[in-house]
């Protein structure tokens, strides 16, 4: 083939690779936005007036009566900016993407999973109707918006959930991939806003496009990342939101700053930060525990946060072995759901700590029990009127109680009365916008005994105080309360006496200070129980060789009486 020849062939081949790009479909390359579809209006109008307007308000500007109690506000649709999408940062979404943000709700925030309301159609009608809503820019205009498809890749790991039936938790994402992701985080600066280690507590002074407070997201709490599309643990929900960015917030694309392939290993390593837990498919929450054990402990028990003794990973031991010999094989941790206190007064709709986790052991030779109370929370308090504070609520008078007879959950009624344990604290020379600190900071406690009739009948104790906080800490997002307290005290009409082997009701509170919240302005928990775990009797011990003894030597009988038998038969003895 000659040089001419070579040079019309190679112009055929650019012609003709040039004439297919631009009679493929638009998608591969850009696409217009889906056009609103004009029959759906009118079904989209009542839906929208019917579920919507409460939060998003009359116009879609995010300004609905509940707007203000809400944290992170509705979204205002006037400028078209949407958080969920598949398209490159400032673009309007696919309406493929609006439909799954209805359909499955935003997780961590008020927006429901409408899809267990609405039927299919009728997402679709409120999707078109809420694409009218948008007076900056317009789905119809062609000429003007063209969207670009994100490129993702594809999952480069197992998902094998590690013979968890109906479980898809990608328990198999290889080390080194978690490894060189944690190098692209470090690299990227990623703790600037998410914290030293991933619960979002790197800076308290963000806000979104319209001037309005608003957070990092908790890499340790995966169930509440926005658009996790009822699979907590898929890390392409981080590979999308690092490509794509969140439209109307601080968090842009790094398209251009990090590879596909390196959006992976960072979502490895932001996925494996997140504890495995069961997930309830309904909520997108992990399932709340509705026992804490008490485990029974020889001896003292340690009253220092960090010794083994109460250590112990936040996964569910049912799904994640803890292995042999880890130090907090033993210690059990508790996962306890909290929700904000809606029914009276200052009403909370927006709690900054959504769960706890509990664990506890109890002492025969100290007659103590022990409880620590951790929970995620980004920012403290630095106002003393406003402290931030934990409380455990049981019974004030277990013993007049029958079956499952509880008293009132807040605070108690008039005739069943609670004994509130309450620490309030402050973090010692701590500011909110100081970088992470790997020790974390010790706090100034303050506990209180309360007896409670009733949310207007709460009056501290006047007799001697039992209850003591013996170690405590903010750690990086974290807070750590170790409560401990006898199990029988002389206060037999105001205190709670806890008696081994009874199932004991308890719940929680807590108070975020840096959101402004006390009295009835919390967080809360449903009643759960709590019991003594018995002592592991002498008789496991010795009974099993006793046991292997007696086996033994039956075992060793019939083989003799066998052998005695068949010797009989061969000499004629027996017939």
């Amino acid at each position: 083939m000659n040089k001419k020849t070579a040079i019309t062939w190679k112009t055929l081949a650019i012609s003709i690779a040039l004439l297919v790009g631009f009679f493929l479909p638009s998608a591969v390359w850009a696409a217009a936005p889906d056009v609103v579809k004009k029959d759906t209006l009118e079904l989209g109008k009542k839906i929208y007036f019917k579920r919507c307007v409460w939060c998003h308000g009359v116009k879609g500007g995010g300004d609905g009566p509940s707007a203000n109690r809400l944290f992170t506000r509705p979204r205002n649709f006037l400028q078209g900016t949407f958080k969920i999408r598949t398209t490159d940062s400032g673009e309007l979404p696919f309406e493929a993407d609006l439909i799954k943000t209805v359909k499955n709700g935003l997780p961590g925030s008020a927006m429901p999973a409408w899809g267990e309301v609405l039927k299919d159609e009728e997402i679709t009608a409120v999707v078109n109707f809420v694409k009218t809503l948008v007076e900056d820019r317009s789905f119809d205009d062609v000429e003007d918006e063209v969207l670009n498809p994100m490129e993702f890749g594809t999952v480069p790991w197992s998902t094998d959930a590690g013979g968890v039936t109906g479980l898809n938790l990608y328990l198999n994402v290889p080390q080194e991939a978690i490894d060189q992701g944690k190098e692209v985080f470090i690299k990227n600066k990623c703790f600037e806003c998410h914290g030293g280690e991933g619960r979002g507590d790197g800076n308290p002074t963000m806000k979104d496009d319209w001037g309005f407070p608003i957070l990092a997201a908790d890499w340790q709490q995966c169930w509440n990342f926005r658009g996790s599309r009822r699979d907590a643990y898929d890390p392409f929900n981080v590979v999308r939101t690092i490509s794509t960015g969140l439209n109307g917030t601080p968090m842009p694309n790094f398209r251009e700053q990090i590879t596909v392939e390196d959006r992976w290993k960072l979502a490895a390593f932001v996925n494996s930060l997140c504890p495995r837990k069961r997930m309830d498919p309904l909520a997108n929450k992990p399932v709340s525990d509705f026992l804490i054990s008490s485990m029974f402990t020889e001896g003292d028990i340690a009253r220092s946060i960090d010794d083994p003794m109460w250590d112990a990973p936040d996964d569910d031991p049912k799904l994640i072995s803890r292995g042999e010999g880890y130090p907090g094989t033993l210690n059990k941790k508790h996962y306890i759901a909290l929700g904000g206190q809606i029914t009276r007064g200052n009403r909370n709709f927006d709690p900054k700590a959504d769960n706890l986790w509990v664990s506890s052991r109890w002492s025969p030779s100290e007659g103590a029990v022990y409880y620590l109370v951790e929970y995620h929370l980004r920012f403290l308090s630095t106002d003393p009127e406003y402290p931030d504070a934990i409380a455990i609520q049981w019974p004030g008078k277990l013993q007049d109680l029958y079956g499952a007879e509880k008293p009132y959950f807040i605070f108690g009624d008039s005739k069943k009365p609670v004994d509130l344990w309450k620490a309030s604290f402050l973090a010692k020379d701590y500011q909110q916008t100081s970088p992470p600190n790997e020790a974390g900071y010790k706090l100034d406690v303050k506990v209180n005994e309360f007896i409670g009739n009733g949310f207007d009948a709460i009056k501290e104790k006047e007799t001697p105080a039992n209850v003591e906080v013996v170690d405590s800490i903010f750690k990086q997002g974290r807070v750590k309360i170790l409560f401990r307290r006898s199990l029988e005290t002389e206060n037999k009409e105001t205190d709670v006496q806890i008696f081994q082997e009874t199932f004991i009701p308890v719940s929680f509170f807590q108070w975020s200070g840096a959101d402004k919240e006390k009295d009835e302005h919390n967080a809360l928990s449903t009643w759960v129980y709590t019991i003594l775990e018995p002592p592991v009797p002498d008789s496991i011990y010795y009974m099993p060789p006793i046991m292997a003894v007696i086996f033994i030597g039956l075992e060793g009988w019939l083989v003799w009486m066998t052998n005695r038998t068949r010797k009989m038969y061969k000499e004629g003895k027996a017939k």
